[in-house]
């Protein structure tokens, strides 16, 4: 199989994207490891996409609430290009997994040969509690990584339900919770800190992920921000069936596409098309999305 890598087009973004670039690292044989979003080379902070369901497409019909014209426009075909994707974050000898995905066989294959084994693993942070995003935590029902804690926001934490009790009776004490702006990691390379992204869940949390050496060095891991990139950017008010409350998610959405703009902030998001990382501006009423 073929790993790819974000290569020329990801070098040539260096000047917008923070010194994000690719590097050509012979991580592992793997499809649909999209690539190394490196910060910086010689501190070996690097991000990797894990995409767990290559070819995977969102539905117009799952955005039945919005504007038919648009939803036309934007989806022609009826369907818009995504994936379902989880991130690693490997900062000197700490590795950060955000979200799990659904936890497919292939999902864990690419996370084993990336080298990490579930007992090395120590620390999970969760952007919501949907099942394509908590699903890996599990082996059936059992607890898949036995030295990790499982840290998901506050509001996520106290809106409970099934999602919840199935973590908790898997994890116990090491499933912990945090409040909206809290540092969640935190090492000499990198900070991590949890924004207020609510609406798709009660608690549905974006990650900022900050380099230590270089102050413009950043990525937010956006979570379920958006769903079909082909409509949701040039029509933030287009909601899919999944936000939970669509005032409060296209309130998230804007501010938080408004900020990586205006910061010129890549964004890395669980549901974009491959290579899942790409950089946002403003366009007329909405927004306009390179991937990398």
């Amino acid at each position: 199989m073929k790993l790819i890598f974000l290569s020329a087009m990801f070098v040539a973004a260096l000047s917008i994207a923070g010194s994000v670039y690719a590097q050509d690292r012979p991580i592992a044989d793997i499809a649909d490891i999209i690539g190394t979003l490196v910060f910086e080379q010689e501190t070996k902070l690097r991000v990797i996409a894990i995409d767990e369901a290559p070819g995977r497409t969102m539905n117009a019909g799952t955005f039945s609430s919005a504007d038919p014209e648009a939803v036309k426009k934007y989806m022609p075909a009826g369907t818009a290009p995504a994936s379902v994707s989880s991130f690693v974050l490997f900062a000197g000898e700490d590795t950060v997994l955000i979200d799990t995905g659904a936890g497919a066989d292939d999902w864990f294959t690419k996370l084993t040969e990336l080298g990490i084994k579930p007992e090395g693993l120590k620390l999970i942070l969760i952007t919501h509690f949907h099942g394509d995003h908590i699903g890996g935590l599990f082996q059936g029902n059992a607890r898949r990584f036995p030295n990790a804690k499982v840290l998901a926001s506050t509001l996520e934490y106290d809106a409970q339900g099934a999602s919840f009790e199935k973590i908790k009776g898997a994890y116990g004490e090491d499933f912990v919770k945090f409040n909206f702006d809290d540092v969640v990691f935190e090492n000499s390379l990198v900070k991590v800190k949890a924004l207020d992204a609510a609406g798709h869940s009660p608690g549905h949390t974006v990650f900022l992920l900050e380099s230590k050496q270089k102050e413009e060095q950043k990525l937010l891991i956006i979570g379920d921000l958006l769903h079909a990139a082909a409509l949701q950017f040039p029509v933030p008010e287009a909601c899919a069936s999944f936000d939970r409350d669509r005032e409060k998610a296209i309130a998230s959405r804007k501010r938080i596409l408004d900020f990586a703009a205006q910061e010129n902030i890549p964004i890395g998001g669980m549901h974009l098309p491959p290579p899942s990382v790409g950089k946002v501006e403003k366009k007329d009423s909405g927004y306009s999305l390179t991937l990398f």
